[in-house]
């Protein structure tokens, strides 16, 4: 979704549009109008709060890194690798899985020292493939309502409306926001819940076998 149609949405949620239409492209003149402004100008705030609670309930989807041997620093049987540097974006780990010519190992023991990830050692056909949760890029003021909202799928992106209005609709009306706050996080529960089938532990194992 785009910022402005998110934005749009928290607008007509909280019935602030009455019976206008209202679009993207008014949204700048929306700024100066005593029934929306106020809400306008809070809203980045309030977005980027949401962002912080979607990265911390875990329902974004997941992403890879692969390991190579030539990556990291290798040292006592180790290979030592700072996640920063080869994934910026990088929230949470979720598990670690080892790939070799014969085998596959879905959950393989890490250590984390402070952002250095620690694994054994690889040989040349090896690799481990992180499976990690990433962070969101924030949005300021000078954002443009006709971008899209960076690493946020439609799935999720459409609730957000909701936390908004739970958010900036608490001095308004504290019962409506409480409401809307309600509906936002049983719509996460119920993306987390969608996915809590997942196997969390595969170990496969692949014999060469000459015919």
């Amino acid at each position: 979704m785009k910022l402005g149609e998110i934005k749009l949405e928290a607008l007509k949620l909280m019935f602030a549009n009455y019976n206008h239409d209202i679009t993207i492209d008014g949204l700048v003149e929306y700024y100066a109008d005593e029934n929306y402004g106020s809400y306008l100008i809070n809203m980045p705030g309030s977005i980027n709060r949401c962002l912080s609670v979607i990265e911390n309930k875990s329902v974004l989807p997941s992403k890879t890194l692969n390991i190579t041997p030539n990556m990291g620093l290798a040292s006592g049987g180790r290979v030592k690798v700072e996640l920063l540097s080869v994934a910026p974006d990088i929230y949470l780990i979720e598990r670690i899985a080892k790939e070799t010519p014969y085998d596959y190992n879905g959950n393989v023991d890490y250590y984390l020292e402070g952002n250095t990830l620690v694994l054994g050692a690889l040989r040349k056909d090896e690799q481990y493939v992180v499976v990690y949760k990433p962070t969101l890029k924030r949005i300021s003021l000078d954002s443009s309502d006709y971008e899209e909202l960076t690493g946020v799928p439609d799935h999720i992106a459409c609730h957000i409306p909701y936390f908004i209005k739970g958010d900036l609709f608490r001095e308004d009306e504290p019962n409506e926001a409480s409401e809307a706050r309600n509906w936002f996080e049983q719509a996460m529960s119920e993306i987390v819940q969608a996915r809590a089938n997942m196997v969390s532990r595969v170990e496969s194992v692949y014999a060469l076998v000459e015919c």
